[in-house]
């Protein structure tokens, strides 16, 4: 979520040194950009002693509170900077974020609503409503907001890549994969767009496509186990059995209790010719789980009746 806070930080506002409100507010920024959030918290509390209604000193001392862990209070400081002016938006938008944060969408969504009825073209506010929507499965709501943030920001990747995950549970893959495609071209580093692309083109049969997407996937996030599961599966579909084998025992080495990675492990040893492992490992996702235990030993018997044609 983005969070909203105007730092500033040139040498000749400090060197005026009026110990006026706005003096205190900007020595603040000044020390909470580089780390110092004591020194920082008593210059926001001498501006706002200063000044009372004061919403930019309000809503930054709101952003050091949470840094701290402090969400009470800072959530205390975003409604009180609202308070003071209603215009002031990222008061509304740091409190929505809080709010998400914490999985309170609705009311986060009810609060980003406010400030668009001040700014209707407000792309944050946007974006994080359409989030919203997003995480309370109100994907139509989700796509009309972040359709339009990204008319007025094209740059934002949060919005292409929840847009994609909407599209796609909407059955608009060409939709999706366009939007993922968005967010690589803007961040080539992003792990999430690369293996939902990866699940698309799984989703559309082309196992091989899928197979790139997830390995660069994998490249970006060495140690998680579902996205070397995904990789090995779309391997095997792709009848490269060696690759898919050494992805499914990555996962398995990662997560031990995967039945699915012991099951598809079983698979790539069947296929392979390999009935004893394969065995072996059926066994194991059986006994992992209980709701799958029925399938796996199907698989057994199926195994058993190929041994016994030989």
């Amino acid at each position: 979520m983005k969070k909203i806070l105007y730092l500033v930080f040139f040498a000749a506002a400090l060197a005026g040194c009026n110990r006026s409100p706005e003096f205190y507010f900007k020595r603040a920024n000044y020390q909470f950009s580089v780390g110092k959030e004591g020194l920082a918290l008593e210059d926001y509390n001498r501006a706002l002693f200063l000044r009372r209604n004061f919403p930019e000193a309000l809503t930054a001392r709101g952003m050091l509170y949470e840094r701290q862990g402090d969400r009470q209070k800072a959530g205390l400081d975003y409604k009180r900077a609202i308070e003071t002016d209603s215009s002031y938006l990222p008061a509304y938008n740091n409190m929505a974020a809080l709010l998400m944060d914490a999985g309170n969408y609705r009311e986060a969504a009810e609060y980003l609503s406010q400030a668009l009825a001040v700014k209707p073209d407000y792309p944050y506010a946007l974006l994080n409503r359409g989030l919203s929507y997003y995480k309370m499965e109100n994907c139509a709501g989700a796509d009309a907001d972040l359709t339009k943030a990204l008319e007025l920001n094209p740059k934002l990747g949060l919005a292409f890549y929840h847009r994609a995950l909407c599209r796609r549970r909407s059955d608009d893959v060409a939709g999706a994969l366009a939007d993922l495609d968005a967010v690589l071209e803007l961040n080539p580093a992003a792990t999430l767009a690369w293996f939902e692309r990866g699940k698309l083109k799984f989703s559309a049969r082309d196992f091989a496509g899928a197979a790139l997407d997830f390995s660069k996937s994998a490249e970006l996030k060495k140690d998680d186990p579902q996205t070397s599961y995904w990789l090995a599966l779309a391997f095997y579909k792709s009848g490269y059995y060696e690759g898919a084998l050494e992805s499914a025992l990555r996962a398995a080495e990662l997560k031990p209790d995967s039945y699915q990675a012991a099951g598809l492990l079983g698979d790539v040893y069947a296929a392979s010719g390999d009935l004893p492992k394969a065995k072996e490992f059926y066994l194991k996702a059986a006994g992992l789980s209980s709701q799958y235990a029925a399938y796996y030993n199907a698989r057994l018997n199926a195994l058993g009746r190929r041994a016994g044609k030989r």
